[in-house]
């Protein structure tokens, strides 16, 4: 397998729920049930109590990863209560001297207010100050164009600029050797299977095994998605993807509209799209 050029080590983290290309990481073992519509979600408010939280990191990455979706459009409190845009909220974060918490739900939107933390803890922030790099370089691709593709499936179908014009194109970047990437095959494939009567969303995925292999493994672990073989080169140099999987979506003028790191990301922002 070849080894993609990692930006920050993650060797800290005891637990990861992505995979980068030079590791074959695990994810941490989550309970979830399907993606619940967004218009279902009672109003709520949350009692936390932070310091609580700070007791560990186990404690606090338990908490942060079943609770708090950056990817998601949230509203972003500073530890005044002020409202932040998401971009400051983020940017404060990033500084690693706060964690998030989920303090509402109203009409499907969190509210996560920023808690300043009085607990030193060197894996925890730097732990922070990565996921919310990768959350801001997804944002950043988010509103440019699509660069210039032509892939070609497993099963010869050919795609490209003029081929998935005007057509909402849901892109998946994965390897066969990340766990992470695997797991999700269950969620995603109910995911094709609520648009398979719409032709005007086409799910793809980009891979960067061989032919041989994919046919090979998808023989054993089914994926209705489109698969293209050997893209390496433009997942990390088109993309600049690190971690895996990543899923983007791609309206039909071939502007990036969202770029996430997990299904359930993935299908929150397509039903607020109302894209089905």
């Amino acid at each position: 397998m070849k080894t993609l050029p990692i930006v920050v080590t993650l060797s800290f983290l005891p637990i990861l729920w992505s995979c980068q290309k030079a590791e074959n990481t695990e994810q941490p073992q989550k309970e979830t049930t399907a993606v619940e519509s967004i218009q279902s979600m009672p109003d709520q408010n949350f009692e936390v109590d932070a310091e609580a939280l700070l007791k560990d990191y186990k404690t606090w990455y338990g908490y942060h990863y079943r609770t708090i979706h950056l990817a998601q459009d949230f509203t972003g409190l500073d530890t005044d209560s002020s409202q932040l845009t998401k971009a400051a909220f983020l940017a404060k974060l990033a500084t690693g001297n706060y964690i998030a918490l989920k303090t509402k739900l109203k009409d499907g939107m969190p509210t996560y207010a920023l808690y300043r933390s009085s607990k030193a803890d060197p894996d925890r922030q730097r732990t922070i100050k990565n996921l919310v790099s990768y959350e801001l370089k997804n944002t950043s691709w988010e509103g440019k164009e699509m660069p210039e593709f032509s892939f070609t499936d497993l099963e010869g179908k050919v795609y490209n600029k003029v081929k998935t014009k005007g057509k909402t194109l849901v892109l998946k970047c994965w390897f066969i050797g990340c766990v992470a990437c695997v797991k999700e095959f269950p969620e995603l494939n109910e995911l094709v299977d609520e648009y398979r009567h719409n032709p005007d969303v086409q799910f793809v995925s980009l891979a960067s095994d061989t032919k041989p292999q994919l046919e090979s493994f998808i023989k054993k672990k089914p994926f209705k998605y489109a698969v293209v073989p050997e893209q390496d080169n433009f997942m990390i140099n088109k993309l600049d993807i690190k971690m895996y999987p990543t899923h983007l979506v791609v309206d039909g003028s071939g502007t990036i509209l969202k770029v996430v790191n997990g299904a359930d990301d993935l299908k929150i922002f397509l039903e607020k799209q109302s894209i089905n």
